[in-house]
Protein backbone atom coordinates (compact mmCIF):
# COMPACT_ATOMS: atom_id res chain seq x y z
CA UNK A 1 0.00 0.00 0.00
CA UNK A 2 1.57 3.27 -1.00
CA UNK A 3 -0.04 6.85 -0.45
CA UNK A 4 0.17 9.79 -2.94
CA UNK A 5 2.54 12.31 -1.20
CA UNK A 6 0.95 15.19 -3.56
CA UNK A 7 -0.53 17.53 -1.09
CA UNK A 8 2.17 17.39 1.42
CA UNK A 9 5.44 17.51 -1.14
CA UNK A 10 3.70 20.48 -3.14
CA UNK A 11 2.90 22.28 -0.03
CA UNK A 12 6.04 21.95 1.31
CA UNK A 13 8.06 22.51 -1.53
CA UNK A 14 5.98 25.51 -1.82
CA UNK A 15 5.90 27.07 1.45
CA UNK A 16 9.54 26.39 2.14
CA UNK A 17 10.49 28.92 -0.80
CA UNK A 18 8.21 31.65 0.12
CA UNK A 19 9.23 32.82 4.33
CA UNK A 20 9.06 33.35 8.85
CA UNK A 21 9.16 35.99 11.40
CA UNK A 22 10.78 39.51 10.15
CA UNK A 23 8.99 41.80 12.68
CA UNK A 24 12.39 42.40 14.07
CA UNK A 25 12.70 44.98 10.82
CA UNK A 26 9.28 46.76 11.27
CA UNK A 27 10.84 47.36 14.70
CA UNK A 28 13.55 49.26 13.48
CA UNK A 29 10.91 51.70 11.74
CA UNK A 30 9.55 52.67 14.98
CA UNK A 31 8.43 56.32 14.31
CA UNK A 32 7.40 55.20 11.19
CA UNK A 33 3.85 53.86 9.92
CA UNK A 34 5.50 50.28 9.57
CA UNK A 35 5.80 50.40 13.22
CA UNK A 36 2.40 50.29 14.22
CA UNK A 37 2.35 46.96 12.48
CA UNK A 38 4.01 45.49 14.97
CA UNK A 39 2.95 47.68 18.03
CA UNK A 40 0.17 50.30 17.56
CA UNK A 41 1.93 52.07 20.80
CA UNK A 42 4.91 52.81 19.13
CA UNK A 43 4.38 56.72 18.71
CA UNK A 44 4.57 58.81 14.81
CA UNK A 45 7.07 61.16 14.78
CA UNK A 46 5.26 63.13 12.01
CA UNK A 47 2.16 65.13 11.63
CA UNK A 48 1.26 62.87 8.06
CA UNK A 49 2.53 59.47 7.79
CA UNK A 50 1.63 57.17 5.04
CA UNK A 51 3.08 53.59 4.37
CA UNK A 52 2.13 52.64 0.31
CA UNK A 53 2.70 49.30 -0.72
CA UNK A 54 4.37 47.26 2.14
CA UNK A 55 4.60 43.48 1.48
CA UNK A 56 5.95 40.29 3.49
CA UNK A 57 6.83 36.98 3.15
CA UNK A 58 7.65 34.54 5.49
CA UNK A 59 7.52 30.66 5.75
CA UNK A 60 10.04 27.26 6.69
CA UNK A 61 10.07 24.50 8.21
CA UNK A 62 10.86 22.27 11.84
CA UNK A 63 11.40 19.57 9.81
CA UNK A 64 14.05 18.39 7.07
CA UNK A 65 15.42 21.18 4.26
CA UNK A 66 14.79 20.74 0.70
CA UNK A 67 18.26 19.73 0.66
CA UNK A 68 17.72 16.95 3.38
CA UNK A 69 14.73 14.79 1.27
CA UNK A 70 16.07 15.36 -2.12
CA UNK A 71 18.63 13.98 -4.91
CA UNK A 72 19.88 14.82 -8.04
CA UNK A 73 19.53 12.26 -10.73
CA UNK A 74 22.32 12.11 -13.80
CA UNK A 75 21.15 15.08 -15.34
CA UNK A 76 21.61 17.09 -12.27
CA UNK A 77 18.32 17.83 -12.03
CA UNK A 78 16.60 17.52 -7.94
CA UNK A 79 13.67 15.41 -7.48
CA UNK A 80 12.15 13.86 -3.98
CA UNK A 81 13.86 10.62 -2.72
CA UNK A 82 11.48 9.26 -0.25
CA UNK A 83 13.87 6.64 1.01
CA UNK A 84 16.15 9.84 2.01
CA UNK A 85 13.32 11.92 3.15
CA UNK A 86 11.88 8.98 5.62
CA UNK A 87 15.54 8.72 7.18
CA UNK A 88 14.78 12.58 8.12
CA UNK A 89 11.90 12.69 10.80
CA UNK A 90 10.71 12.72 13.68
CA UNK A 91 7.37 12.07 14.82
CA UNK A 92 5.73 15.18 13.18
CA UNK A 93 7.09 18.03 11.98
CA UNK A 94 5.27 21.47 10.46
CA UNK A 95 5.65 23.59 6.94
CA UNK A 96 4.67 26.87 7.75
CA UNK A 97 4.25 30.34 5.41
CA UNK A 98 2.49 33.62 5.00
CA UNK A 99 2.21 36.17 3.42
CA UNK A 100 0.79 39.88 4.07
CA UNK A 101 0.38 42.59 1.60
CA UNK A 102 -0.21 46.45 2.74
CA UNK A 103 -2.01 48.62 0.06
CA UNK A 104 -2.03 51.43 1.99
CA UNK A 105 -2.00 52.46 5.88
CA UNK A 106 -1.76 56.08 6.93
CA UNK A 107 -1.81 58.21 10.21
CA UNK A 108 -2.12 61.64 11.28
CA UNK A 109 -0.95 63.34 14.62
CA UNK A 110 -2.45 65.93 16.52
CA UNK A 111 -0.14 66.84 19.50
CA UNK A 112 0.08 63.51 21.57
CA UNK A 113 -2.86 62.22 19.96
CA UNK A 114 -2.80 60.08 16.28
CA UNK A 115 -5.66 58.81 14.61
CA UNK A 116 -4.25 55.64 12.40
CA UNK A 117 -6.23 53.59 9.21
CA UNK A 118 -5.71 51.14 7.06
CA UNK A 119 -5.97 47.97 4.32
CA UNK A 120 -4.11 44.38 4.77
CA UNK A 121 -4.70 41.25 2.97
CA UNK A 122 -2.95 38.29 4.81
CA UNK A 123 -2.61 34.88 4.43
CA UNK A 124 -0.86 31.96 6.45
CA UNK A 125 -0.64 28.11 6.37
CA UNK A 126 0.38 25.09 8.44
CA UNK A 127 0.82 21.81 7.28
CA UNK A 128 1.86 19.15 10.01
CA UNK A 129 2.78 15.49 8.65
CA UNK A 130 3.60 12.30 10.59
CA UNK A 131 7.07 10.04 9.90
CA UNK A 132 4.37 7.29 9.65
CA UNK A 133 2.67 8.88 6.86
CA UNK A 134 6.17 9.17 4.65
CA UNK A 135 7.54 5.57 5.81
CA UNK A 136 4.63 4.16 4.43
CA UNK A 137 4.71 6.23 1.52
CA UNK A 138 8.04 5.23 0.79
CA UNK A 139 8.05 1.56 1.86
CA UNK A 140 4.52 0.18 1.81
CA UNK A 141 2.68 -1.46 4.62
CA UNK A 142 5.22 -4.81 4.25
CA UNK A 143 7.26 -3.22 7.22
CA UNK A 144 4.50 -2.76 9.58
CA UNK A 145 2.69 -6.29 9.67
CA UNK A 146 0.63 -6.30 13.15
CA UNK A 147 1.50 -2.71 13.82
CA UNK A 148 -0.26 0.44 14.18
CA UNK A 149 0.48 3.86 11.89
CA UNK A 150 -0.78 7.21 12.76
CA UNK A 151 -1.45 8.65 9.62
CA UNK A 152 -3.84 11.71 9.96
CA UNK A 153 -1.75 15.19 8.17
CA UNK A 154 -3.19 18.25 9.50
CA UNK A 155 -3.59 21.36 6.70
CA UNK A 156 -4.82 24.95 8.15
CA UNK A 157 -4.66 27.54 5.68
CA UNK A 158 -6.10 31.11 6.34
CA UNK A 159 -6.81 33.78 3.86
CA UNK A 160 -8.70 37.38 4.39
CA UNK A 161 -8.56 41.25 4.30
CA UNK A 162 -8.64 43.47 7.06
CA UNK A 163 -9.75 47.05 7.59
CA UNK A 164 -8.64 48.43 10.93
CA UNK A 165 -8.99 52.07 12.33
CA UNK A 166 -6.78 52.93 15.59
CA UNK A 167 -5.59 55.58 18.00
CA UNK A 168 -2.39 57.03 19.70
CA UNK A 169 -2.08 58.17 22.64
CA UNK A 170 0.95 59.68 24.92
CA UNK A 171 0.81 60.96 28.28
CA UNK A 172 4.60 61.56 29.58
CA UNK A 173 6.70 58.78 28.52
CA UNK A 174 3.75 56.28 28.06
CA UNK A 175 2.17 55.83 24.89
CA UNK A 176 -0.84 53.67 24.38
CA UNK A 177 -2.46 52.38 20.98
CA UNK A 178 -5.41 50.51 20.03
CA UNK A 179 -6.39 48.82 16.43
CA UNK A 180 -10.05 47.79 15.96
CA UNK A 181 -10.12 45.45 12.59
CA UNK A 182 -12.90 44.47 10.30
CA UNK A 183 -12.13 40.88 8.23
CA UNK A 184 -13.29 39.90 5.50
CA UNK A 185 -12.25 35.81 4.86
CA UNK A 186 -11.66 34.64 1.63
CA UNK A 187 -10.87 31.13 2.03
CA UNK A 188 -9.93 28.79 5.06
CA UNK A 189 -9.45 25.31 5.36
CA UNK A 190 -10.01 24.10 9.10
CA UNK A 191 -8.54 20.57 10.40
CA UNK A 192 -11.22 20.06 13.37
CA UNK A 193 -9.56 16.66 14.65
CA UNK A 194 -7.27 14.56 12.95
CA UNK A 195 -6.88 11.22 14.27
CA UNK A 196 -6.32 8.52 11.47
CA UNK A 197 -4.68 4.81 12.43
CA UNK A 198 -4.44 2.27 10.28
CA UNK A 199 -3.42 -1.21 11.69
CA UNK A 200 -1.93 -4.36 9.23
CA UNK A 201 -3.10 -7.43 10.82
CA UNK A 202 -0.66 -10.23 11.38
CA UNK A 203 -3.40 -12.84 10.58
CA UNK A 204 -4.93 -12.65 7.17
CA UNK A 205 -3.03 -9.03 6.38
CA UNK A 206 -6.14 -6.96 6.47
CA UNK A 207 -6.35 -3.59 6.41
CA UNK A 208 -8.23 -1.61 9.31
CA UNK A 209 -8.64 2.20 9.85
CA UNK A 210 -10.02 4.30 12.75
CA UNK A 211 -10.67 7.66 11.98
CA UNK A 212 -11.94 10.74 13.48
CA UNK A 213 -10.77 12.79 11.19
CA UNK A 214 -13.06 16.21 10.62
CA UNK A 215 -11.92 19.29 8.54
CA UNK A 216 -13.78 21.86 7.37
CA UNK A 217 -13.53 24.54 4.61
CA UNK A 218 -15.16 27.92 2.93
CA UNK A 219 -13.98 28.31 -0.43
CA UNK A 220 -10.57 26.43 -0.91
CA UNK A 221 -11.03 22.91 -0.66
CA UNK A 222 -13.09 20.59 -3.10
CA UNK A 223 -13.83 16.64 -2.17
CA UNK A 224 -15.75 14.41 -4.85
CA UNK A 225 -13.93 11.27 -3.11
CA UNK A 226 -10.95 10.49 -2.25
CA UNK A 227 -9.40 10.27 -5.22
CA UNK A 228 -10.88 13.59 -5.90
CA UNK A 229 -9.77 16.35 -4.17
CA UNK A 230 -9.09 19.56 -5.58
CA UNK A 231 -8.01 23.10 -4.37
CA UNK A 232 -8.35 26.40 -5.24
CA UNK A 233 -5.61 28.29 -4.43
CA UNK A 234 -7.38 32.64 -4.39
CA UNK A 235 -5.48 33.53 -1.74
CA UNK A 236 -4.87 37.11 -2.34
CA UNK A 237 -8.74 38.26 -4.08
CA UNK A 238 -11.07 41.08 -2.85
CA UNK A 239 -13.54 38.16 -2.87
CA UNK A 240 -16.12 38.16 -0.18
CA UNK A 241 -15.09 41.63 0.78
CA UNK A 242 -18.07 43.42 2.91
CA UNK A 243 -20.69 40.87 2.70
CA UNK A 244 -19.16 37.26 3.39
CA UNK A 245 -17.05 35.52 6.50
CA UNK A 246 -17.06 38.48 8.47
CA UNK A 247 -14.87 38.63 11.48
CA UNK A 248 -13.00 41.19 14.06
CA UNK A 249 -10.07 41.42 15.94
CA UNK A 250 -7.88 43.93 18.15
CA UNK A 251 -4.32 44.47 18.43
CA UNK A 252 -3.16 46.72 21.76
CA UNK A 253 0.06 47.57 22.76
CA UNK A 254 2.07 50.74 24.53
CA UNK A 255 5.78 52.29 24.82
CA UNK A 256 7.35 53.64 27.56
CA UNK A 257 10.65 55.99 26.55
CA UNK A 258 13.00 55.38 29.54
CA UNK A 259 15.15 57.93 28.37
CA UNK A 260 16.23 59.70 25.49
CA UNK A 261 18.01 56.73 24.15
CA UNK A 262 16.22 53.80 25.20
CA UNK A 263 12.64 52.70 24.74
CA UNK A 264 10.47 49.85 25.93
CA UNK A 265 7.50 48.16 23.99
CA UNK A 266 4.94 45.17 24.11
CA UNK A 267 1.86 44.41 22.33
CA UNK A 268 -0.76 41.86 21.86
CA UNK A 269 -1.89 41.72 18.00
CA UNK A 270 -4.94 39.46 16.21
CA UNK A 271 -6.85 39.05 18.73
CA UNK A 272 -10.23 37.81 17.43
CA UNK A 273 -11.67 35.52 14.98
CA UNK A 274 -13.62 34.68 11.44
CA UNK A 275 -17.02 33.30 10.94
CA UNK A 276 -16.94 31.09 7.79
CA UNK A 277 -20.29 31.03 6.16
CA UNK A 278 -19.69 31.03 2.26
CA UNK A 279 -20.23 27.67 1.10
CA UNK A 280 -19.23 26.22 4.37
CA UNK A 281 -18.38 22.11 4.36
CA UNK A 282 -17.58 19.92 6.69
CA UNK A 283 -15.98 16.88 5.75
CA UNK A 284 -15.62 13.85 8.25
CA UNK A 285 -14.95 10.26 8.47
CA UNK A 286 -15.51 8.33 11.99
CA UNK A 287 -15.52 5.07 12.90
CA UNK A 288 -14.10 1.72 11.99
CA UNK A 289 -13.34 0.32 8.67
CA UNK A 290 -12.01 -2.84 7.28
CA UNK A 291 -10.50 -3.97 4.78
CA UNK A 292 -10.56 -7.66 3.93
CA UNK A 293 -9.11 -8.19 0.42
CA UNK A 294 -11.09 -8.47 -3.04
CA UNK A 295 -12.57 -11.48 -4.38
CA UNK A 296 -10.46 -13.28 -6.71
CA UNK A 297 -13.57 -14.60 -8.97
CA UNK A 298 -15.24 -11.09 -9.13
CA UNK A 299 -11.10 -9.71 -9.78
CA UNK A 300 -10.64 -11.94 -12.53
CA UNK A 301 -14.36 -11.75 -14.35
CA UNK A 302 -14.61 -7.85 -13.71
CA UNK A 303 -11.76 -6.32 -16.02
CA UNK A 304 -13.03 -2.68 -14.39
CA UNK A 305 -12.10 -4.10 -10.48
CA UNK A 306 -9.02 -2.88 -9.12
CA UNK A 307 -7.85 -3.19 -5.20
CA UNK A 308 -7.62 0.81 -4.77
CA UNK A 309 -10.94 1.43 -5.95
CA UNK A 310 -12.54 -1.31 -3.73
CA UNK A 311 -10.55 0.05 -0.58
CA UNK A 312 -11.24 4.04 -1.34
CA UNK A 313 -15.26 2.51 -1.36
CA UNK A 314 -14.86 1.36 2.08
CA UNK A 315 -14.02 4.75 3.77
CA UNK A 316 -17.23 6.61 4.69
CA UNK A 317 -16.73 10.39 4.09
CA UNK A 318 -19.45 12.79 4.94
CA UNK A 319 -20.30 16.12 3.48
CA UNK A 320 -22.01 18.69 4.99
CA UNK A 321 -22.95 22.52 4.92
CA UNK A 322 -22.19 23.77 7.92
CA UNK A 323 -21.40 27.62 8.99
CA UNK A 324 -17.96 27.38 11.83
CA UNK A 325 -15.42 30.11 13.04
CA UNK A 326 -11.92 30.09 13.45
CA UNK A 327 -9.68 32.06 15.84
CA UNK A 328 -6.75 34.28 14.56
CA UNK A 329 -3.04 33.39 14.88
CA UNK A 330 -2.14 36.08 17.67
CA UNK A 331 1.06 37.02 18.54
CA UNK A 332 2.61 38.87 22.01
CA UNK A 333 5.57 40.93 21.42
CA UNK A 334 8.33 42.65 23.55
CA UNK A 335 11.16 45.03 22.95
CA UNK A 336 13.55 47.11 23.19
CA UNK A 337 15.35 49.92 21.21
CA UNK A 338 18.51 51.93 22.06
CA UNK A 339 19.97 55.19 20.03
CA UNK A 340 23.33 56.26 20.79
CA UNK A 341 24.30 59.05 17.55
CA UNK A 342 24.40 56.72 14.27
CA UNK A 343 24.10 53.58 15.97
CA UNK A 344 20.71 51.62 17.06
CA UNK A 345 20.46 48.48 18.83
CA UNK A 346 17.15 46.75 19.00
CA UNK A 347 15.76 43.38 20.77
CA UNK A 348 12.15 41.58 20.26
CA UNK A 349 11.27 39.02 21.97
CA UNK A 350 7.69 37.26 20.04
CA UNK A 351 5.12 34.19 21.41
CA UNK A 352 3.49 33.25 18.55
CA UNK A 353 0.59 31.11 17.94
CA UNK A 354 0.30 29.30 15.03
CA UNK A 355 -2.57 26.79 14.35
CA UNK A 356 -2.98 26.17 18.50
CA UNK A 357 0.69 25.83 18.14
CA UNK A 358 3.31 28.25 20.11
CA UNK A 359 6.33 29.39 18.92
CA UNK A 360 9.27 31.61 20.34
CA UNK A 361 11.05 33.78 18.72
CA UNK A 362 13.94 36.16 19.98
CA UNK A 363 15.75 38.58 17.22
CA UNK A 364 18.55 41.11 17.69
CA UNK A 365 20.05 43.57 15.48
CA UNK A 366 22.28 46.31 15.06
CA UNK A 367 21.85 49.26 12.74
CA UNK A 368 24.06 52.34 12.10
CA UNK A 369 23.46 55.15 9.91
CA UNK A 370 25.46 56.04 6.21
CA UNK A 371 24.12 59.21 5.44
CA UNK A 372 20.74 58.72 3.96
CA UNK A 373 21.05 55.11 4.43
CA UNK A 374 20.48 52.64 7.42
CA UNK A 375 22.30 49.41 6.52
CA UNK A 376 21.86 46.90 9.71
CA UNK A 377 22.13 43.08 10.67
CA UNK A 378 19.31 40.96 12.76
CA UNK A 379 19.73 37.71 13.94
CA UNK A 380 16.87 35.43 14.96
CA UNK A 381 17.08 32.51 17.28
CA UNK A 382 13.65 29.80 17.11
CA UNK A 383 13.67 26.41 17.64
CA UNK A 384 15.37 24.26 15.74
CA UNK A 385 16.34 26.97 13.59
CA UNK A 386 19.81 28.78 14.97
CA UNK A 387 20.90 29.98 11.64
CA UNK A 388 18.51 33.47 10.71
CA UNK A 389 21.12 35.66 9.62
CA UNK A 390 19.60 38.99 8.26
CA UNK A 391 20.21 42.06 6.70
CA UNK A 392 18.26 45.24 6.94
CA UNK A 393 18.36 48.55 4.66
CA UNK A 394 16.70 51.84 4.25
CA UNK A 395 17.00 54.99 2.38
CA UNK A 396 15.81 58.31 3.20
CA UNK A 397 15.39 60.67 -0.10
CA UNK A 398 13.58 63.75 1.61
CA UNK A 399 9.98 62.58 2.96
CA UNK A 400 10.34 59.51 1.21
CA UNK A 401 11.73 56.01 2.03
CA UNK A 402 12.75 52.98 1.13
CA UNK A 403 13.39 49.92 2.99
CA UNK A 404 13.94 46.22 2.56
CA UNK A 405 14.54 43.38 5.27
CA UNK A 406 15.38 39.61 5.33
CA UNK A 407 15.98 37.79 8.70
CA UNK A 408 17.89 35.15 6.59
CA UNK A 409 19.08 36.50 3.77
CA UNK A 410 21.73 33.11 3.36
CA UNK A 411 17.84 30.81 3.34
CA UNK A 412 16.94 33.32 -0.20
CA UNK A 413 20.49 32.34 -1.55
CA UNK A 414 20.71 28.62 -0.51
CA UNK A 415 16.96 27.21 -0.49
CA UNK A 416 18.18 23.69 -0.52
CA UNK A 417 19.35 23.57 3.26
CA UNK A 418 17.08 26.27 4.47
CA UNK A 419 14.97 26.11 7.68
CA UNK A 420 13.37 29.28 7.15
CA UNK A 421 13.24 32.41 4.65
CA UNK A 422 11.43 36.07 4.72
CA UNK A 423 11.72 39.18 3.43
CA UNK A 424 9.66 42.52 3.99
CA UNK A 425 9.70 45.57 1.46
CA UNK A 426 8.13 48.77 1.26
CA UNK A 427 7.92 53.03 0.90
CA UNK A 428 6.49 55.55 3.21
CA UNK A 429 6.17 58.97 3.30
CA UNK A 430 6.08 61.43 6.19
CA UNK A 431 5.71 65.44 6.26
Amino acid sequence: MRIDLYIVLIMWMTLVKNTYGQEVSVLQLKGFMPGTFLNPGLPLDKKVNISIGSFGLSGGTNGPGIGDITSKNLDGKRYIDLDKFSGNLNPTKDVFGQSEIRTLDFGIRFGNFALIAGHAMKAYGNLSYTSDLIHLAAYGNGNYIGKTLDLAPVLDVSAYNEIYIGAQKTSGRFTLGLKAKLLYGISNIYTETSDVKLTTSAEYYQLQFKNDYVIRSSGLLRYYSLDSITFDNSLVSFDNFFYNNRGFAVDLGASFKVNENLTLSASALDLGSISWDFFPRKYSSQGTFTFEGVDIVDYITDSTLTVSDTLLRIIDVKSDIEKYSTSLNYTFTLGGLYQSGRWSFNALYLLQNKFGQRNHILSLSAIRKIGFIDLGLQYRIAKNDYAGLGLFSRMQFGPVALYLASDNIMGLFNIENAKSASIRFGTTLQF
